[in-house]
């Protein structure tokens, strides 16, 4: 089998919950960007059984240069395909260099022994002492993953965080010391600070006009209203139609009116 007949495979595999829809405009296929290959086991029970590796993009922290991904018979990772994507979106569409990410690495908790493992941490430099994105792409579950998320922004500092299944993904920024928020409607650049994202100006028109509705009152219910008090289903209806009244009367009467995300309190 060749890298696209794996993925296909790989991605339609009951059970499986991660898709690749995000990565569509890379401006290459996937099966160009990844290169997955066969590999006969000739020790241990395995021994004469295929396995399927995918060669990382960057070596992970660990030294290794490829993670084994399919088995006939066996488990696939697809969450391993999105990683390695996930890398090339962040070097070729946001400019990160490779000596500036970490995969597989360990995240320690206060004097906790032992450590997890965060998937992609992205540095402010090649130095790597300050943390500045980390991508999680383990939890097909979004509460799971985003729980996660926040626990690794508080270990190592990282003021933005992203937790993506492949098709479906949120963003966490944290300006410290204030509160977890999804105001970030992308990721900072190389050279970019969070700020300079928030402060971009965009007019009416050249907003998004695609979203997943779905996605959005998940988002209102874990980061904004979670733990609030308030009658969830109120307070976002509340929302939906401060909305729609300021959309209809701003493209009505100001089409070009700038707008700008602003940081929950």
């Amino acid at each position: 089998m060749n890298t696209k007949e794996l993925i296909d495979r790989i991605f339609k595999e009951p059970g499986v919950k991660f898709e690749l829809t995000e990565f569509e405009n890379l401006g290459k296929s996937i099966d160009d960007i990844l290169t997955i290959y066969p590999k006969a086991a000739s020790t241990g029970k395995d021994a004469g059984k295929t396995k399927y590796y995918l060669k990382s993009l960057i070596p992970f922290s660990t030294g290794n240069e490829e993670v084994q991904v399919y088995a006939e018979g066996g488990k696939s990772a697809p969450e391993e395909i999105v990683r390695q994507l996930w890398v090339y979106k962040l070097m070729h569409q946001y400019g990160y260099q490779t000596d500036e990410i970490d995969l597989e690495k360990g995240v320690q908790f206060g004097t906790e022994i032992g450590t997890k493992a965060a998937d992609i941490i992205v540095y402010t430099d090649a130095t790597k002492l300050t943390p500045k994105i980390i991508v999680e792409c383990k939890k097909p579950k979004r509460k799971d993953g985003i729980e996660q998320l926040k626990s690794y922004m508080n270990a190592k500092g990282a003021p933005v965080a992203v937790w993506s299944n492949g098709e479906d993904s949120i963003i966490l920024y944290r300006p410290y010391p204030a509160q977890f928020d999804d105001t970030l409607f992308d990721i900072p650049k190389r050279g970019q600070a969070p700020k300079d994202v928030l402060e971009a100006s965009k007019t009416l028109l050249q907003l998004k006009k695609d979203f997943n509705f779905k996605k959005i009152i998940q988002d209102l219910e874990e980061l904004v209203l979670a733990d609030s008090g308030k009658d969830e289903f109120n307070e976002i209806f509340k929302l939906i139609f401060a909305k729609i009244w300021d959309e209809k009367e701003a493209l009505e009467n100001r089409p070009n009116k700038v707008v700008r995300a602003i940081a929950l309190e």
